[in-house]
């Protein structure tokens, strides 16, 4: 029902933003916490507990798209930029979103066309947009090219490229400002600096694997979580930056099948997933980085195959929508609670979707952008998530 580009971005992760890498500390402001009532859940997951807290509808975009990515700026506004349009086909126009007005707006086109690539703020405000696919089918290899956005000039223009042409799962900020390209062959460091690639050791299991969740840690290491080459088998690693070395981090819980990871604020990732589009509520487990561990906990209240995931500010986390069968979008909604660590409903989005982007935006609501909701064309829509409209929804 997707494309092979679809389990090379997601193999969630949105999400990402973001299927979902390490997401940045959360904005000093605080929201109201979420309120609670009831007992109970749905779709035989975990017991949870119905959330207050609405979804609602915002300026849409000026052009469908799926398999994008979208980056929160330092002025306060999102680019989105690329991913599948219209019969699949990649996508080189970007826009902007003004959280002022709630509208999109156009900005400069990626001199590149592509989808399933991989988008980093770096430290001096520009974005680095690397990899993805500039093909319908993804029969021809993917790219290697690179390219900067400078939100100054609303422009795109060439950095360079990387050493191997692969497929990009994730590219992650690290603590020096250097941004980790973690692909299904080898890994690379890009050096804002000089514009240069440069390969890391290899990793230590050197079979095929796809790299399902990338996410920094609050130490500076870089844990990948994934499968083997045809995901019979669960593959975890640890890269630590400064030795430029990878090494085993110890056996998933689960076989392997990811398709968020979320820092919780004391450090822990929280993993989602659920592989297939059987309606089954997705697998959880948490990676402990003390002990080195992962301990599975109770399941989601629904499944969120090609879903999204963002730490809110309050510490927990929302998971947003996924793949039904038949390839449409789910609406389905629901925050884990790392105090009970628990699964509760916020009820539905608006629009059901999944190869979305979910980003948190400075005053704590979250911005749902695209997917698909009716499969195969991507909507224009977007919404935002608010935590803190407590009695909005029963």
């Amino acid at each position: 029902m997707r494309t092979s580009s679809m389990s090379l971005l997601l193999c969630s992760a949105l999400l990402i933003v973001a299927c979902a890498g390490s997401p940045a500390p959360p904005p000093t402001s605080t929201t109201t916490p979420v309120t609670t009532t009831g007992t109970g859940g749905s779709g035989g997951g975990g017991t949870g507990s119905s959330v207050k807290g609405p979804f609602s509808s915002t300026g849409g975009l000026n052009t469908a798209r799926a398999v994008h990515t979208a980056t929160l700026l330092p002025n306060g506004k999102v680019l989105v930029a690329g991913g599948e349009g219209n019969f699949s086909q990649p996508l080189a126009s970007a826009e902007l979103y003004d959280p002022s007005t709630g509208m999109f707006t156009s900005t400069g086109s990626m001199i590149t066309a592509r989808s399933s690539h991989a988008a980093t703020l770096l430290g001096n405000g520009k974005v680095l947009i690397v990899g993805g696919f500039d093909d319908i089918q993804d029969e021809d290899p993917p790219l290697a090219s690179a390219e900067l956005y400078d939100p100054s000039t609303g422009m795109f223009t060439a950095t360079g490229s990387m050493i191997t042409t692969q497929s990009v799962v994730s590219a992650t900020l690290l603590q020096d400002g250097r941004v980790f390209v973690a692909g299904v062959i080898d890994a690379e460091i890009y050096d804002p600096v000089s514009g240069i690639f440069a390969p890391t050791s290899a990793y230590v299991d050197s079979y095929p694997m796809a790299w399902d969740t990338v996410n920094l840690l609050a130490d500076g290491r870089v844990l990948l979580t994934g499968c083997t080459e045809f995901c019979n088998a669960g593959a975890t690693e640890l890269f630590d930056p400064k030795s430029g070395t990878f090494s085993k981090a110890g056996p998933m819980s689960g076989w392997g099948d990811a398709n968020t990871a979320t820092r919780l604020t004391d450090g822990r990732i929280l993993i989602v997933g659920s592989d297939e589009n059987d309606g089954m509520p997705a697998d959880a487990e948490l990676y402990d980085p003390a002990a080195g561990t992962f301990t599975s906990i109770v399941k989601a209240l629904a499944s969120h195959e090609f879903s999204t995931s963002v730490r809110l500010t309050d510490g927990t986390v929302l998971i947003v929508g996924g793949q039904l069968a038949g390839g449409n979008g789910s609406t389905a909604s629901e925050l884990y609670l790392p105090a009970t660590s628990t699964f509760a409903s916020v009820g539905g989005m608006t629009t059901g979707r999944h190869s979305h982007t979910a980003t948190l935006m400075p005053d704590g609501t979250v911005l749902i952008i695209g997917g698909f909701s009716v499969w195969p064309t991507p909507t224009a829509s977007a919404e935002i998530y608010d935590p803190s409209c407590a009695g909005c929804w029963d």
